[in-house]
């Protein structure tokens, strides 16, 4: 079987196109839009056998998998897989499509490993599919507090580590994720959503850590990063470290971009 080759289309489809494809074009399979209550059942075969993720792996994924939001740490977002070519890629065909029930614009990309696809939306969801069939393996949804405001209704992805996968949610907390099961393993408070901050970001995994970081200068909060470990210990969700970002002129007491000074500026 070919490599999954993988491109991400605009609103709630996700197309998946594989290199197989290119010699044969078989019938487009339409996945109904995900349900509200999560798979229930056996653990998949696909996740009985994941492949935990480490530090050596994040550092040098192999060709097929794309472990980090650019998939390599230094951004460049290049799969070195060499099939699908300018002379071949006018042959492809889709192979299965998905709707993932909202309709807020979709920032993810899919994070593949050894045929696990995670997929996180807006809403506060995260889809777990095996990328060769479209099924779905287990997904998560977490109730986003009514009272809460979110000016960018959106999610950038998932971080993966060991048999975890890291989701931050819109309300400013960090969730981590049994990979096999889609069922909570713990839960950190980062900030207080009700002071104006929330989350987008995919968390980034370095040397067993989570970083994660806050939005919410629109409203008046300083923009910060917060440092958790996921370990195994009882630090679950233990917080290391914390900044907050203001630029060097302001710091010199110089006044900022937005005409503020040191201490008034909010991001």
């Amino acid at each position: 079987m070919s490599d999954l080759q993988i491109f991400v289309r605009g609103g709630c489809v996700i197309w998946i196109i594989t290199a197989a494809a290119i010699s044969s074009a078989p019938a487009q399979q339409t996945i109904a839009p995900a349900s509200s209550t999560q798979t229930t059942g056996p653990i998949p075969a696909i996740l009985q056998s994941y492949t935990p993720v480490t530090r050596e792996r994040l550092e040098n994924p192999e060709g097929r998998n794309w472990l980090l939001f650019r998939r390599t740490y230094n951004g460049w977002g290049f799969s070195p897989l060499g099939e699908i070519t300018p002379d071949n890629i006018n042959r492809l065909q889709p192979v299965w499509s998905f709707a993932t029930g909202q309709v807020e614009g979709h920032q993810a990309p899919p994070i593949v490993n050894n045929g696990v696809m995670f997929v996180a939306t807006p809403g506060n969801q995260l889809l777990t599919i095996d990328a060769k069939t479209g099924g779905v393996l287990w997904r998560y949804k977490r109730p986003i507090p009514e009272d809460m405001t979110q000016l960018h209704p959106t999610n950038r992805g998932v971080g993966l580590y060991g048999d975890k996968v890291f989701l931050a949610a819109a309300e400013a907390v960090l969730v981590a994720l049994d990979v096999k099961t889609g069922k909570e393993v713990w839960s950190a408070k980062v900030e207080d959503y009700k002071k104006g901050y929330y989350m987008t970001l995919a968390p980034l995994i370095v040397d067993g850590r989570v970083m994660v970081g806050v939005s919410g200068g629109e409203l008046g909060v300083r923009a910060s990063w917060r440092h958790l470990m996921p370990t195994r210990a009882k630090s679950y969700g233990a917080r290391s470290w914390c900044q907050s970002r203001v630029s060097p002129a302001v710091k010199r007491g110089r006044r900022g971009i937005s005409g503020k000074p040191a201490g008034a500026r909010s991001g």
